[in-house]
């Protein structure tokens, strides 16, 4: 796995200059990698450090993160067994804000000075709430909800593709490869807040560049049942839906649809695929018409070494337990996170504001295809990728999809935020 860095006296300068206006003062002390002195500063003592994770054990999301939680507390243990980080091991303080906005902001408060970063934040509206508070803090954040509103913060690094990038490819996959006719519609359905809408920007932005119109239908976490939305689509005969909600939407979705002779393509995005959708009354429109668009490997991908590693471990870590998409994104999330850490050690500077400056580093950053190759988060404000992963749900894949292809369509590379 490669990840590129700067020579350890730049970064060193770069980040002892940020160092003055970190929440506590850096202290020095050995760590292999780093010369004889490592600055230390929040989470980080001369035998451990601490690493966050808010995610949703109660909420809309509550299965898949549950299986992130159990590979993320796997993978450091495994690093943690291999050595550990800077000759300390590392611990995860997890955390459930249920995808409440006000809750994940409470617990932040209460984290942030005993953490050196946080893995993750799992959710559009409870990041954004999160971000501008550990901006100020210069706190490293991966694993937020790919809301382009997130790219904004240096301190943010996304595992992947943005909601807007991935909306764009779904309609660009539609017209290229599902025979969606030029000037058709295609539905929207989406979450209320920042993950629906930087989807449903970049579906409008795909449409205006291909020709197609788009019928755009808000919905919240709390509506369940979208029968109104599947008979409003279906009036208007839309030739495909791209969904930017949760899986009990999904099926909801496509079961409706299907049961009024809606026969299109439904795309999903990141988070609206679980495996435990074909055991619903939903699992024949699914299986018929739903696809998944995910900025992180399907958990079935033979082909990456990464994504073999991540189910390996899973599978030693929790035999019995459900499987996902979550398993690879979990164990790329932590691996994004040990590179920076490790950069941040290798340059003497392991306080918050050294690991931002170690993954800021970064232009080509490649993860043995968990991710697509060569992410660029040397700028602020643009999603690292344009690429992105095209399943088909299938009850013969393992874990409900089949990779299919990676894409990166002509509108996503057209697409940029604030331009």
């Amino acid at each position: 796995m490669k990840h590129r860095l700067r020579a350890a006296a730049t970064l060193s300068a770069a980040a002892l200059a940020l160092a003055a206006c970190s929440t506590t003062a850096p202290s020095s002390s050995s760590g292999e990698g780093g010369g004889d002195d490592v600055a230390t500063g929040n989470g980080v003592t001369d035998s451990e450090m601490t690493i966050g994770m808010l995610t949703d054990l109660s909420g809309p999301f509550a299965a898949g993160a549950a299986v992130q939680v159990t590979e993320t507390q796997a993978y450091w243990d495994q690093v943690n067994a291999d050595g550990g980080i800077c000759d300390r091991d590392v611990t995860v303080d997890v955390q459930d804000h249920g995808y409440d906005p006000q809750r994940a902001v409470t617990l932040y408060r209460s984290m942030a000075p005993d953490v050196v970063a946080l893995q993750q934040v799992l959710g559009g509206p409870t990041s954004s709430a999160v971000l501008p508070l550990a901006e100020q803090d210069s706190l490293y954040v991966g694993g937020v909800g790919w809301a382009g509103s997130a790219l904004a913060f240096e301190n943010n690094q996304l595992p992947g593709a943005s909601n807007a990038i991935q909306a764009a490819n779904a309609v660009d996959y539609m017209l290229d490869d599902l025979d969606v006719p030029e000037g058709s519609t295609i539905g929207v359905v989406y979450f209320t807040g920042d993950y629906g809408g930087d989807a449903l920007a970049g579906a409008e932005h795909a449409a205006q560049e291909r020709g197609v119109e788009i019928l755009a239908q808000e919905i919240t976490p709390a509506t369940t049942d979208l029968s109104a939305q599947a008979s409003a689509l279906a009036q208007a005969d839309v030739a495909g839906v791209v969904l930017a909600a949760a899986p009990t939407q999904f099926a909801s979705l496509a079961g409706v649809l299907a049961s009024q002779g809606a026969d299109v393509p439904i795309i999903g995005m990141n988070p609206t695929f679980n495996p435990s959708l074909l055991t619903t009354p939903a699992a024949d429109a699914l299986l018929a018409n739903a696809y998944s668009m995910t900025s992180i490997s399907p958990y079935a991908n033979p082909d990456s070494a990464g994504v073999q590693a991540a189910n390996e471990l899973y599978a030693s870590a929790d035999p019995d337990g459900a499987l996902g998409w979550e398993v690879p994104l979990a164990y790329v999330q932590a691996e994004l996170l040990k590179q920076a850490l490790e950069g941040a050690c290798e340059a003497g500077d392991l306080t918050p504001e050294g690991v931002v400056a170690a993954f800021r580093d970064s232009s080509s950053t490649d993860t043995e295809g968990l991710l697509p190759d060569g992410l660029d988060y040397s700028e602020v404000g643009q999603s690292p990728t344009t690429t992105v992963f095209v399943s088909k749900v299938s009850a013969d894949a393992e874990a409900g999809l089949e990779l299919l292809d990676q894409v990166s369509g002509p509108s996503a590379e057209s697409f940029s935020y604030g331009g």
